[in-house]
Order: structure tokens, then sequence, then C-alpha cells
């Protein structure tokens, strides 16, 4: 091995330090002839790559025949040899380490141990609920009386996903509801549980749970305002079975902050009996193994949330896993059916299953209930893919600032200099500042927000909420950089004493007596202030990234949407970022950017190599052999 630091500083694109330690250490501990140690090297250089790129493993026929880590200025790169020779060596090179070994090749993917542990445990957890929950008669019974009071049972020839998603449900011990925005996924998880308690006679231990602190808060506000509608429907002791506070995954499992170690795992499970998890596509694979290591084998769990939208941050796609393709119209198995046409009579029946097929336990939601028109049908054509149909729908105008207020996709090109964005930066935020009350400020935050898939560079987070206070500075009492009355913060680190998570959005308003604080909504519609001093650390959010924007509402949206200048923002630039910014808006959006840009976006799709689909169908048919 004669590659030195100095070699990954200077001749490779995109290396880091930690990737030459990572491999250098691994490499020294096997004996290879010369090519076969440098090869050997350099597969080990690129799973350190891709674990740091979000993948949970490094497949050796994407990297065969291929040079990597290279780019205009560095022409070098590392060029790999065949797969065959990538799978021989890879062979020969594990039988040399001790045990344990702390690489394992399975099917062509070479992983850390723990990575390969983390899937293993997760698709055992899955496999481990396949079993299907038999219903007696009084629990039919049970779930038949209240179901009229849950769903709308007038005869249709059109399926209703949502009852079709809890009956199913309630006969599996895992499943996914997925489904875009505004389809109803809380409206079907509120009555999954309320249908889940009907038959156990309220007796089930039930935990809502989230990924962050901003998506609990808003799984306890939408469970809440569910059961309240439901409270002339329902008997009062039901209604109080159901659980309305969530919990962050951390907290639930006892993880600290910048810990690895949990309160709750194998040996000291958590004590419930149904888990809900909102918002699962944020949940990385580590977090998700630990989850499923803290629960007893006979809770029921259910992971709700939209393959579509952007993945964790932190390594793996779960959900995306979980699911793969989904087929247009789904079928189910002859029991499935009959148990479907008990419960929901006045629904059609749905296609039969081959007789080898098992009941999916992906339940997607299709017909949304808030989002439609124009931003719906741009939505459904990033989905698929189809930039030529999503950019006939988008509508190009000449002057930004007028695209506010409308409800329409729209496409204004992006100025070299974000400079130029000032006008629009003042029609964007002059409704918050001439607002009268904390309340109504709080209100008019919603009214608009600027996203961005970067933090850093001309067009980042950070340069943009700088354009943005010094537009309005020209024309308000704003302080660049300072603190003011209007400016909007975003919480960055949770503070469980002052009942503020990571993502929650307020606004600096002044109370009565003219001293400034920080607003925030309380769960029960109101709000509630807190001195300055006693603020946890927060960043001012006219712009926010996209990332961070998941699971929030805005009427409109203005997407920033720059030209890739690395690999690694053209790799933050994919389908599944602009369709979580689009998706942010409930009226209009307008995306600065390019028809060129745009096109390039909408065809890359993020992938992340994971073999957690393949470990799960290799689980369940070991278990069928059984």
């Amino acid at each position: 091995m004669s590659m030195t630091i100095d070699d990954i500083n200077h001749k490779l694109a995109g290396v880091a330090a930690i990737d030459f330690y990572f491999a250098r250490a691994f490499c020294e501990q096997v004996q290879l002839d010369e090519e076969g140690q440098r090869c050997w090297f350099s597969i080990l250089l690129a799973l350190s790559w891709m674990q740091r790129q979000g993948h949970t493993c490094l497949s050796l026929e994407l990297i065969a025949d291929t040079t990597l880590f290279h780019d205009e200025e560095t022409t070098t790169g590392i060029t790999f040899p065949p797969l065959t020779r990538l799978i021989q060596l890879t062979r020969q090179a594990l039988t040399q380490y001790r045990e344990p070994v702390a690489l394992i090749y399975e099917k062509g993917r070479l992983y850390s141990r723990r990575y390969w542990q983390f899937e293993d445990t997760i698709a055992e957890a899955i496999a481990d609920r396949q079993q299907p929950v038999l219903l007696t008669d009084d629990e039919y019974a049970a779930c038949e009386n209240v179901w009229p009071r849950l769903f709308d049972v007038s005869q249709s020839t059109e399926p209703d996903w949502q009852q079709i998603a809890v009956a199913s449900a309630l006969v599996q011990r895992f499943s996914v509801i997925n489904g875009g925005p505004g389809t109803g996924k809380t409206y079907t998880v509120t009555r999954l549980l309320l249908a889940l308690q009907a038959l156990s006679g309220g007796e089930l231990r039930i935990q809502l749970a989230a990924p962050t602190g901003k998506a609990a808060q808003r799984l306890t506000e939408s469970v809440s305002q569910s059961l309240t509608q439901l409270e002339s429907e329902l008997d009062k002791s039901l209604l109080n079975a159901i659980p309305r506070d969530a919990s962050t995954l951390h907290r639930l499992l006892g993880l600290a902050r910048f810990g690895v170690r949990a309160r709750r795992d194998q040996l000291s499970q958590l004590d419930v009996d149904v888990l809900i998890v909102d918002e699962a596509s944020m949940v990385d694979v580590a977090l998700m193994a630990r989850l499923m290591r803290a629960l007893p084998q006979k809770a029921r769990v259910y992971l709700i949330g939209d393959a579509d939208q952007l993945p964790a941050v932190e390594s793996g796609n779960v959900l995306e896993s979980m699911i793969g393709e989904l087929p247009e119209e789904p079928a189910v198995t002859s029991s499935m059916r009959a148990h479907l046409a008990r419960l929901c009579p006045h629904l059609p029946l749905l296609p039969l299953a081959a007789s080898t097929q098992k009941d999916a336990w992906v339940h997607s939601l299709h017909k949304s209930q808030r989002f439609g028109g124009k931003l719906a049908e741009v939505a459904a054509a990033i989905q698929r893919s189809n930039a030529a149909q999503a950019l006939s729908l988008i509508t190009p105008i000449e002057s930004a600032p007028e695209a506010l207020g409308k409800d329409d996709v729209l496409l204004s090109s992006l100025p070299e200099n974000p400079q130029s964005l000032k006008a629009l930066a003042k029609a964007s935020f002059a409704g918050l500042f001439a607002c009268n009350t904390a309340q109504q400020a709080l209100d008019a935050l919603r009214d608009c927000r600027w996203l961005t898939p970067l933090r850093q560079g001309p067009f980042g987070v950070e340069n943009l909420n700088r354009v943005i206070e010094q537009a309005l500075a020209e024309s308000y009492a704003v302080l660049p950089g300072g603190q003011y009355a209007g400016r909007p913060v975003m919480v960055v680190e949770n503070q469980y004493a002052q009942r503020l998570f990571n993502g929650d959005v307020g606004v600096l308003w002044p109370d009565d007596s003219g001293q400034l604080k920080a607003w925030f909504e309380d769960a029960d519609g109101g709000v509630r202030s807190l001195s300055l001093s006693r603020l946890p650390r927060v960043e001012t959010v006219f712009a926010m990234t996209v990332h961070k924007s998941q699971g929030s509402e805005f009427s409109q949206v203005i997407m920033v949407i720059p030209q890739s200048e690395t690999a690694q923002s053209q790799a933050l630039n994919n389908r599944a970022l602009l369709y979580t910014g689009l998706t942010r808006a409930k009226k209009g959006v307008l995306l600065l950017s390019s028809r060129e840009v745009l096109t390039g976006v909408i065809a890359r799709k993020q992938h992340r190599v994971s073999g957690l689909s393949y470990r799960l169908r290799q689980i369940l048919a070991e278990k069928d052999a059984f």
C-alpha cells in the first residue's frame, strides 16, 4: 500500500482523512500481493466514503470498472477492477481477519459490522411480526360496533384507502402507512388506535413517537385535534384510552444527545403494546435498530411517513427499503379479503393475490384532502421523474415578487448575486412587520418561507438570511444579526424544561410592557412567551434548509435551487428534495432556478445503497422453510 495522506489530500476528490485512516487500519491487518493490497485499500476507502454519504454498505457492482474520486481539477482518482476481481479479493482479505470480523461481505455488498447488525436487527424484528393476528367473533363485534362512527359506511364503488389501511393493520403486528401531504395519515392512525382499543377493551398501552421534537409536537397536536372532532361520536372512555402526548425517539429510548448507549434496549425493554412512529422517513438505520431492540416481541409497530420525501440525515433510508416498488393496485390473500369484506362490506373487493404471495405490510393513501390543483399535478410528475410534464405545468414569470399570493407553481430565474433578491425579500415578509401582536406575527410566519438545499454558499441558508435581513432593514426596525421585533427564530437544540424542541419556530416580539421576548405557539392553540435569557440556541429562519422544513406547512414557498457546483451539492439537488420542498406549500410555490437545472434535479434520484430489503426477504424465506 503506497498511498499516503498526502495522496488523499491532493490526488483524490471528496475523500476525507477519516477515510484514509479507516482504510489503513483495516488494510494493515491483511497480507496480499502489492496489487491486491492497493486494491483492497481502495475498496476500504470507498466503503468509508460511502458510509459518510449515508449508505449503509458498499456495492461492489456499483464501483466495478469505474473511476471514483476525481473531478475536473483532479484527474487521477482510483480506477477499480472488474466485479469478479473485487469479489475474489474481498473474500480473500476477509479470511485473514481475526474473529469477530469487523467487516462483513454479503451478496456483493461490503459492510462495517455495526451497519450489517443494524439492518439484521430491523429485518428480524419485522419478520417476527409477520404472523397474522386472528380476531375473535367478540373482537369483530367490538370493531363493527365502532366502525360507523369512525368512517363513512355508505356503499361505494371506489376503495377507501384509509379504511382499508386501518382494517388491514388490525390483523398485522407490523405495517407502514405511506402517503403524501394531506392524504390523512394522522386521521388514519387515530382511527387505527381507536379500533385497536375498541377490540381490546381499552387495555392497550400505546406510545406515540417521532424522530424530532418538532415532529413529536405536531403528532401530539394532530392526534388531539382528530380526537376532539370525534368527541360527539364516541364514548369518553374510548377517547381517553388514546394518548395525546408524543415523545421523541431519543427521549423514549433514553439516548443522550451525543451518546450511543440507550437506557432502553433488549435488556430493559419498553412497556408498550402498540408503537406509532410518525415521520418515519427521517429515522436512520441506527436509530431504527435501537428502537426495534427495545420493543417486546408482542408489541405492534406502525410506521407513518412519506417515502418520497428526503431520507434521514444520518445513514440509511429505512422507509424506502421497507416499501420497495409498490404495485398500481394492491392485491390481497383470500383471508385478508374475507377480513376486509367483514369490516368493510360497503367497499369493493380488492383483487386476489397469487397463491405464493403474502399480504403487503405497506398501505398507501392516495387521495389528498388538502393538497390539489397545480401543486399536486407538479408533485405527481416529479414523483414519476417526468421532467417534461412537470415543466409544462410550471409557469415562467419575469418578476419574482409578482408570484407572491398566487395559487400556482411559478419559475423565475435565479440571479447571479443574491443581493438582487432584496425586492422579493421585502415583499415576502412585509406582512410580518405589519402585525400588531405576537399571535399575528406567528400566523404571518406561516404565510411564506424561503427554502434552499444548502447551508453554506451564496444561496445557502446563512447568506440568504443575511440578505433578507439587510433588505428588511431598509424599511423596518431590523437589526441584521441581532435581536429585533419580528425576527423569526428556529430552535436548534431540545430543551425539555421549556418545552422547546429542535425545529420549533417562534418569533421575537415585545410584550405588553414593551420588553422583547420569544413567542411560541402552545399545544392548546394559544401562545406563550419566554425571556431571551432563557432561550436555547436558535437561528434566524426567514430561510431554512429543505431538510429542516419536513413536516411544516406554509401558504407560499419560495424555493431556491442553484446550479450544482460540486458533486456533493449535486447529490443534494435531487428529486426527493424538490418534492419535499414543493409539498411544504398549501397554495403557491415560486422556484428560483432554471428549466435546465430543474430537469437535472427531477432526473436525479437519491439512492442509498442498502441490503435491508434483501436481508428481510432472506429471513422471511428462512422462516417459511420451517
